[in-house]
C-alpha cells in the first residue's frame, strides 16, 4: 500500500467552483448504520473500528489533504473494511481520493504503478477525454448525479460507473479503464438553504450538454461543500474497449472515410498489442475467377508495397505471397528476419532492404473460408511474438468480418463493370432477368427441360438522342494525308542517305515510287490505291529495310529516324491521327460524363434503361414505362420530365464540348439530335447481340427512323439539319412540337438556349417522310 498525494489531472479546469474537504465522518457514520443491523461475526470487527476511528480521531473528523499521511492507521482500516479480504491487493488497483475531484491519496501498489513510475514517481500516464484528448475539466456528470441523488432523491447521468482511458507517455498508446467509484462516505452539505429544484425539464429528455447548462445555471456548484472520501477500484477493459470499437467501426463505416477508417482500426490494434512500433495490414484476398489478383487497394493494407521501387514489383511480390498462402494457409512468423539463404520466401529479400526486422502473417477466415491475412511488421528485432499473436485472437472474428467486406466491394465492382460495359443487364431492368433465371432454375427442379424464356417490355416510350463529331471522317482522312505526307518525307530522306552509300538500282526504282506516291497524296486515291500504297509501304519498303538492318548494321543510323516515325504510339507518322484520337476522346469522355452524372437522378425519378452506343460520339437510347417497374405506377408526366432532362443535357453537353475547343489540337465540333416518338413500342433482349431492340413489324418502323435521321436535310434549303452549337428534335405530328416548344421556352428563360427557333420540313427518306424539326442554338 502506498500513502500519497497524487494529482491525476494537473490544473483541472472548474476546480475553483469545487469547496471540496477530506472527512472521516461519511465513513464513520456508515460504520455505525452497518453496526445496528449487522448480526454476523463482523460485528467485532465493526466495534474495533469504530472504536480506534473515536479513539484516534477524538471528535475531529475533518483532515487537511496535506495532513492525510498522518492517519495511514485509519487509511488501512478503511482499506480493510472495504476490499474483499481474500483479494490480491497486488493485482487490485483500489485507491483512496478527494470528494469528487481526482486527487488520490491512499491505494495500492497495482494503482499508483498504472500512473506513475514506481522508481522515479515520475507520471508516466495521463486521464483521456473520448480517447482524443486530455481531460481537464471537472466531472460535472458526476458531480451533479451525487448531489441530484443524495440531496433530491432524483437519478441523472449514468451513475458511478465511468470508462476512462490513461494514455501512457512512453508508448503514447492510451489503456482503457472502467472506474467504479465508490461515493457512499461523501456528504453533500449545502452552504446556506437548499436551491429549489425543479425536475421538470430534465425530465424532457435533454441532450447531456443542455442539461448539464441548465443544472450549472439553477444548482451551482458554489452552493454546495463536499466532504468525505471516495474509493474507487479502476479495472483494465482494454481488450473488451478495443474488440467494441472495432466491431462499432465495422457496422459504421460510413461514420468515417475509407482511408481514416482503416488507420483507426489500425490504431486499436496497436493498443491491444501495447506496442506501437507495429504496422498492422489487413490484406484481403481477391479472387477472378478463383485465382488471386492484384488490385490498387491492397496497396494500401500491406507494408509490401511500400518496399518495392515499382508497380510491377509489388504486383509479383504480393502475387508469390498470396500464391503461397492460397495453397498452404499457415502462421508466417520470423520474430527475427534471418540472413539470406538460397530457397528462402521471395519477399524476404524485399523486408531486409527495407529494413524491416520482424515480420508476420496471419491467416484469417470467414465462414471456414480463407478471407485474406493480418500482417504484421517492424523495424525493431524480436517485437513479434506467439505471445503478441495470441493477444490478437480475440479480434481476429472482427478483422475477418471487415477482410469479407472488402472483398464483397471488390466483387460488387467487378460485377457492376461487367453489367455497365458488357451487358445490358441494369438495375433497372435486372429484375426481369432475374425472374427468367428463377423459371428457368424452377423447371429445371420440377426435372422438365428448362428454356430460357425471352425478356421483354410492351407499352414503353422511346427516346433517342445523338450526339456527333461534326466533320469527323474528313477529319480522318485529313490525318491520315498528313501522316503519309510526313511519312513519305522520311522515307525519301533514309533512301536518299542509302543511295550515297549503296550502289543498287533498286534504290533508284524505291526513291522513284516514292516520289510518284507524294505526288499522288495531292489528289484523291480510291480504293485500290489505298491497297497498293499499303502493300507498297510494308511489303516492299519494309521488307528492303529490314533486310539492310539485319546485313548491314553499319548502316542503322541512315534508317533510324524513318523507322522511329512509323511507331503508331510515338512516331512523328502517326502525329496528326494520334492528335485527332486524342481530341475525339477527349470530346466522347466528357459526353459520357455528361450522361452518366444524370444517370441516378433519373433512376430515382422513375426506373428507366438507358444504353449508350459508341460512334464518333455517342448515341443512347432510352426507354420507360409501367413494363420496366410493375411495382410503381406509371404516368405520362415521368415520359415528360424525362424529354425535359433530354433537351436540357443536350444543351449542357453542346456547351461542355464548346468549352473543350481552347483544349484541342483538331478544333472538332458537335451536333446534337432528338429523335420524338411518342407511341409506346416492345421490345425484346436480343441474347446474341446483348442487348434491346425493337420487337414487332409496325414498331421496326421507329428503328428504321433512327438509322437515317442522321445525314436528314432541310427540304427548302439543302442545308444538313444537324448543326455545331445547335440542338435538333425531329418529330412527326404538332402535338409533339407543342410539348418541345414549352420545353424551350423554359430552357431560354434560364439563358440556356438561344431566342430564334427554326421550324423546319425535311426532305423524304427511303420510306419515311412527313418529317419535321425544330432547330434552336446553344447558348455559350
Amino acid at each position: 500500500m502506498q500513502n500519497s498525494v497524487l494529482h491525476i489531472v494537473q490544473k483541472l479546469e472548474g476546480a475553483e467552483q469545487l469547496d471540496v474537504g477530506l472527512s472521516f465522518k461519511g465513513f464513520v457514520d456508515f460504520l455505525k448504520e452497518r453496526r445496528l443491523v449487522e448480526k454476523t461475526m463482523r460485528v467485532k470487527f465493526l466495534d474495533m473500528a469504530l472504536h480506534y476511528f473515536e479513539e484516534r480521531l477524538q471528535g475531529k473528523y475533518c483532515v487537511p489533504l496535506e495532513e492525510i499521511g498522518q492517519y495511514g492507521e485509519l487509511l488501512e482500516l478503511m482499506f480493510m473494511a472495504i476490499f474483499p479480504p481474500l483479494a490480491d491487493e497486488g493485482e487490485t488497483a483500489w485507491a483512496l481520493s478527494v470528494p469528487v475531484t481526482p486527487v488520490v491519496f491512499y491505494g495500492t501498489d497495482a494503482f499508483y504503478d498504472k500512473l506513475r513510475d514506481p522508481v522515479t514517481h515520475e507520471m508516466k500516464a495521463c486521464m483521456m477525454e473520448n480517447g482524443q484528448t486530455v481531460r481537464k475539466k471537472v466531472n460535472l456528470e458526476l458531480i451533479y448525479s451525487l448531489i441530484l441523488k443524495k440531496l433530491y432523491h432524483f437519478e441523472f447521468a449514468p451513475g458511478t460507473s465511468v470508462v476512462r482511458s490513461l494514455t501512457d507517455r512512453d508508448t503514447g498508446l492510451a489503456h482503457f479503464y472502467k472506474l467504479n467509484l465508490d461515493l457512499r462516505f461523501v456528504e453533500i452539505v449545502p452552504k446556506g438553504k437548499l436551491p429549489a429544484f425543479d425536475p421538470q425539464f430534465l425530465t424532457t429528455r435533454p441532450s447531456l450538454p443542455e442539461a448539464l447548462e441548465w443544472l450549472k445555471e439553477h444548482l451551482p456548484l458554489s452552493a454546495f461543500r463536499f466532504e468525505g472520501i471516495s474509493a474507487l477500484t479502476v479495472t483494465d477493459i482494454t481488450t473488451h474497449y478495443v474488440v467494441e470499437s472495432i466491431k462499432g467501426l465495422i457496422l459504421n463505416p460510413e461514420r468515417l472515410d475509407k482511408t481514416a477508417h482503416r488507420h483507426e482500426i489500425m490504431h486499436y490494434l496497436n493498443v491491444l498489442a501495447g506496442s506501437k512500433d507495429i504496422r498492422f495490414g489487413g490484406i484481403p484476398l481477391f479472387k477472378v475467377n478463383g485465382k488471386p489478383v492484384y488490385s490498387d487497394d491492397i496497396r494500401n493494407h500491406t507494408v509490401l508495397s511500400k518496399l518495392a521501387s515499382a508497380k510491377e514489383e509489388v504486383e509479383e511480390t504480393y502475387l508469390c505471397l498470396v500464391d503461397r498462402l492460397f495453397r498452404e494457409p499457415r502462421l508466417i512468423l520470423y520474430e527475427t528476419i534471418p540472413d539470406a539463404r538460397a530457397g528462402e520466401p521471395y519477399y524476404l529479400e524485399s523486408l531486409r532492404r527495407a529494413g524491416i526486422h520482424s515480420y508476420a502473417l496471419l491467416p484469417v477466415y470467414y465462414n471456414n473460408r480463407l478471407a485474406g491475412v493480418l500482417e504484421l511488421s517492424s523495424y525493431k528485432v524480436n517485437c513479434l511474438n506467439a505471445e503478441l499473436l495470441a493477444k490478437l485472437e480475440v479480434v481476429i472474428p472482427l478483422l475477418a468480418q471487415l477482410l469479407q467486406h472488402a472483398i464483397d466491394e471488390f466483387d460488387q465492382r467487378i460485377k457492376s463493370i461487367v453489367k455497365e460495359n458488357f451487358t445490358s443487364i441494369q438495375p433497372a431492368v435486372e429484375w426481369k432477368f432475374n425472374e427468367i433465371a428463377w423459371h428457368y432454375d424452377r423447371t429445371a427442379q420440377q426435372g422438365k427441360e428448362p428454356v430460357l424464356e425471352t425478356v421483354y417490355f410492351k407499352d414503353v416510350y422511346p427516346l433517342y438522342g445523338a450526339i456527333d463529331i461534326r466533320n469527323s471522317t474528313m477529319e480522318r482522312n485529313s490525318a491520315l494525308r498528313r501522316d503519309l505526307e510526313t511519312q513519305f518525307r522520311l522515307l525519301y530522306d533514309a533512301l536518299a542517305g542509302l543511295q550515297k552509300v549503296v550502289t543498287m538500282q533498286l534504290v533508284d526504282e524505291m526513291m522513284h515510287q516514292t516520289q510518284k506516291w507524294q505526288s499522288a497524296l495531292a489528289g484523291a486515291l480510291t480504293t485500290a490505291d489505298e491497297l497498293n500504297l499499303n502493300a507498297f509501304l510494308k511489303e516492299k519498303v519494309g521488307t528492303f529495310l529490314a533486310h539492310f538492318a539485319q546485313s548491314r548494321p553499319d548502316l542503322a543510323s541512315l534508317m533510324d529516324r524513318y523507322l522511329t516515325s512509323i511507331d503508331e504510339e510515338t512516331g512523328e507518322a502517326f502525329a496528326a491521327r494520334r492528335s485527332l484520337e486524342t481530341c475525339i476522346k477527349l470530346i466522347n469522355r466528357t459526353v459520357n460524363e455528361s450522361l452518366e452524372r444524370s444517370v441516378p437522378e433519373l433512376q430515382a425519378s422513375y426506373p428507366s434503361y438507358f444504353e449508350k452506343f459508341r460512334t464518333d460520339g455517342v448515341e443512347y437510347d432510352l426507354y420507360i414505362g409501367g413494363a420496366i417497374a410493375p411495382d410503381r405506377p406509371f404516368d405520362l408526366l415521368y415520359l415528360r420530365n424525362l424529354r425535359l432532362w433530354q433537351l436540357t443535357s443536350m444543351a449542357l453537353i453542346a456547351r461542355d464540348t464548346h468549352n473543350l475547343l481552347q483544349e484541342m489540337t483538331t478544333p472538332l465540333q458537335t451536333t446534337q439530335l432528338i429523335f420524338v416518338h411518342s407511341t409506346a413500342i416492345d421490345i425484346s433482349f436480343r441474347k446474341d447481340e446483348r442487348r434491346f431492340d425493337v420487337e414487332g413489324g409496325y414498331n421496326i418502323r421507329y428503328q428504321v427512323v433512327k438509322k437515317r435521321i442522321d445525314k436528314v436535310r432541310a427540304r427548302e434549303t439543302g442545308e444538313r439539319l444537324t448543326q455545331p452549337g445547335m440542338i435538333a428534335i425531329i418529330y412527326f405530328n404538332d402535338r409533339e412540337a407543342e410539348e418541345y416548344e414549352g420545353y424551350i421556352r423554359y430552357l431560354q428563360e434560364k439563358g440556356m438556349l438561344a431566342l430564334q427557333v427554326e421550324r423546319l420540313e425535311l426532305e423524304e427518306l427511303q420510306g419515311v417522310s412527313g418529317l419535321r424539326a425544330l432547330r434552336v442554338g446553344v447558348l455559350w
